[in-house]
């Protein structure tokens, strides 16, 4: 009976062994799933930081947003179907470290686009400025020429108190 007994004990020991163990991996791989969808959020909360800092330099970020967002959606679904989480926040690194290797061209891009607004607006300006000096200082030249021109024919009588004609005049200049 104490053969039988610790034969009894050594399968009731390997079960116990077995459970603890089969829970403690499945223990882990939670632990890991969630260290994961940690990783992925503070992952996506510094693409997003360098995003805005972008977005202030003037770039277009609607398709690096969007594709955040989609991250973002992916995460949660992580969250709530634990069976595709590895799947699912996999994807969800991959479109954030997609977004982050495409900043630097939109800083750049936004840099450029800046630029040539800039020079539009100084351009646009200067041409207004220059006009206005130049219509300042050549109208009343241009209008008198003009005038003496048009008016160059006529001819003038003198009247004097009488009303009486003294003379032909033709007055140039």
């Amino acid at each position: 009976m104490n053969k039988r007994f610790s034969v009894i004990s050594s399968k009731i020991l390997a079960l116990i062994i077995l459970t603890l163990t089969l829970t403690a991996i499945s223990t882990i791989s939670e632990v890991r799933c969630e260290v994961d969808e940690v990783q992925a959020i503070r992952l996506l909360r510094e693409v997003y930081s360098k995003l805005v800092e972008a977005e202030g330099s003037g770039a277009d970020i609607l398709n690096a947003s969007l594709q955040l967002d989609k991250a973002l959606k992916l995460i949660k679904q992580a969250e709530e179907d634990p069976r595709n989480s590895d799947r699912l926040i996999s994807e969800a690194i991959t479109l954030i470290s997609n977004v982050d290797s495409m900043i630097p061209t939109l800083i750049e891009e936004g840099g450029r686009k800046t630029f040539f607004k800039n020079l539009y607006v100084f351009s646009a300006v200067s041409a207004t400025l220059s006009s206005i000096i130049l219509s300042y200082i050549l109208s009343p030249r241009i209008f008198w020429s003009l005038w003496l021109r048009a008016k160059s024919r006529w001819l003038v009588k003198i009247m004097d108190e009488k009303d009486s004609v003294r003379r032909d005049d033709r007055r140039r200049g």
